[in-house]
């Protein structure tokens, strides 16, 4: 059998929502009837207490005040002494209360059926005994069974069944008892509450309720609820239809978008909304997400340009590399040719390598014995240079003692004048002073004798200086004239030793020349081994600068590919996405 199933969004979101709404509405609306049902029922059993409290509380004061006033004994309100009459009905009694309770109790029982659901508000004493009943029946005297007019047989009963004792007999505040009455078979309620005379328990005041009332009322409630329940569903109904219109409108609309992005229609999307919701969500990421495919598709066109400019590119560049090819054959015979000339040109240069390496040889043995000149011609130098640096030491010495001679010579000159002048001046102080003066006079020649004395000997002591140093220039002359010998003869030395050095570097310089004149030679022949060199070189080099452009191109290309495959990948993903 096949299964049935909703294709409409629209009903399923109806159904789901009145399958969950429905029951959850009915269950509060049972739930309330049932709170209503009872609150009725606690409102009923709290009027019928405070019915049975007021009556047993009347009751109670009434005869308390007859024993107070002394209109009935204590003895006479508590009499048990049940006196059967005659009678066709229910058997019935009388006691020494009757009269009492038939004329004080009887009015006041009476108003408490004003209330409709009251059915009987009576009091008994403490053996289930009613002497006096409500007198709101007609009194026919005939016991109807089910129907009214039954007071007659109701009063000066004694009603110890089960639910009349304990009525009678209970001691706390109320006691609310559910039973089926016998002679109609209706369901009531019989609340009762305990009446004390003086303070002894007399009995109770029994109220009964009548269901029936209570039941109608509870029914009316039940149906204005199940009214409302209906008017209610199908507001909720009605409404539920609205919202998933508004609901599968805005998905049809989505939908709709969906199938023209799946159709590869990237063109801005007429969808915008401004609920925070679930559904404004998806629509914002709906909406990202074709913007996020326009973009993919921007950039894929993108790439597939640059792949399609990549590839004219590579085929430029296979075409040019092609004439690169052939440009490298051209250059590659070149390059042969090259080859065999620079095979030509390293003979040459082994041929001219061995001439300069006999050159070489040739060069060496003349510096060979050039440097051995040298280095004699260096001993005789340093021997000459301490010969004149001597005889350069005596010269000096020379000089200082003529420059002594000379200061002694001016200082002997100097005390020679000095002693013609002392010698004149005696002269003619001894003419010019006279007799008287002789003693002096002849003291004071003393004294200048004494000097000239003294003058003398340093005139005497310088000469001798004079002489001494004549005899040291005389030494010092002949040992400078020994070295100047000396030095002429290690002249002649060197002279001759620079001769034959000079005959050698002659010979080492024609060597050098042949030498120079080879490696020139050598300089040639490697320029065009470096040129051709050049040329094998800048030949690869252009092959390989081909073959590099080559490999980038088809690197750009591949990468741009790979970013086109990835592009289409991802709007693939994005678009299977959508799919609904």
């Amino acid at each position: 059998m096949r299964k049935f199933a909703v294709k409409s969004l629209k009903l399923k979101n109806s159904i789901i929502i009145i399958s969950v709404i429905l029951p959850m509405l009915v269950g509060f609306l049972a739930y309330d009837l049932y709170r209503q049902s009872n609150t009725l029922r606690n409102a009923l059993l709290e009027r019928g207490i405070i019915l049975a409290q007021t009556g047993a509380a009347t009751s109670g004061k009434i005869m308390s005040d007859a024993i107070a006033h002394g209109v009935m004994e204590e003895e006479q309100i508590f009499d048990t002494n049940y006196v059967p009459t005659t009678n066709k009905g229910p058997q019935k009694y009388r006691t020494l209360f009757d009269s009492f309770t038939d004329t004080n109790l009887g009015e006041v029982q009476d108003r408490f059926l004003n209330d409709q659901v009251v059915i009987y508000a009576v009091s008994q004493d403490i053996n289930g005994y009613v002497p006096t009943h409500n007198n709101v029946y007609p009194k026919s005297g005939v016991f109807e069974p089910g129907g009214i007019g039954d007071n007659p047989a109701r009063s000066k009963r004694i009603f110890n069944d089960e639910v009349g004792l304990a009525s009678s007999q209970n001691t706390e505040p109320y006691l609310l008892q559910v039973y089926k009455r016998g002679d109609t078979g209706e369901i009531m309620w019989d609340i009762s509450s305990p009446i004390y005379v003086n303070g002894r328990h007399w009995g109770g005041f029994r109220v009964g309720f009548s269901m029936v009332e209570t039941n109608r009322q509870i029914a009316v409630a039940r149906g204005q609820i199940l009214g409302g329940v209906a008017a209610l569903t199908i507001a909720l109904i009605v409404l539920i239809i609205y919202i998933s219109n508004r609901i599968t409108d805005t998905v049809k609309r989505l939908e709709a978008e969906a199938d023209r992005v799946a159709g590869w229609d990237f063109t801005a999307i007429d969808l915008e909304t401004s609920s925070k919701d679930e559904l404004g969500n998806l629509i914002r990421s709906f909406v990202n997400m074709v913007n996020k495919l326009r973009h993919l598709g921007e950039k894929m066109n993108h790439s597939v340009v640059h792949a399609a400019e990549y590839t004219n590119e590579l085929q430029s560049s296979i075409k040019k590399a092609a004439q690169t090819s052939d440009a490298a054959v051209t250059r590659m015979g070149q390059l042969s040719e090259a080859a065999g000339k620079m095979g030509s040109s390293s003979e040459a240069v082994i041929n001219a390598s061995e001439k300069t390496a006999e050159s070489l040889t040739r060069a060496e043995e003349t510096l060979e014995k050039f440097m051995k000149q040298m280095k004699s011609s260096s001993v005789a130098m340093l021997r000459t240079s301490e010969s004149v640096k001597e005889l350069e030491s005596h010269l000096e010495k020379i000089g200082d003692i003529i420059q002594f001679i000379a200061l002694i010579a001016d200082q002997a000159n100097l005390l020679a004048q000095k002693a013609v002048t002392e010698m004149k001046s005696i002269s003619k102080s001894n003419r010019s002073k006279t007799q008287e003066d002789t003693v002096g006079a002849v003291e004071a020649i003393a004294g200048e004798k004494s000097n000239f004395t003294a003058l003398a000997a340093e005139i005497q002591k310088r000469s001798q200086d004079a002489a001494t140093a004549t005899k040291g220039i005389y030494s010092l002359f002949e040992k400078a004239l020994q070295h100047a010998r000396q030095a002429s003869a290690s002249l002649e030395d060197d002279q001759r030793i620079v001769t034959e050095g000079y005959s050698a570097a002659s010979g080492a310089s024609q060597s050098v020349k042949s030498l120079v004149a080879d490696l020139n030679n050598m300089i040639i022949m490697v320029q065009e081994i470096i040129s051709h060199s050049q040329q094998v070189m800048d030949g690869i080099s252009s092959v390989n600068q081909a073959t590099s452009e080559q490999t980038a191109l088809v690197e750009r290309f591949t990468s741009a590919a790979k970013t086109v495959d990835e592009i289409v990948n991802q709007m693939q993903e994005e678009i299977s996405n959508l799919k609904i």
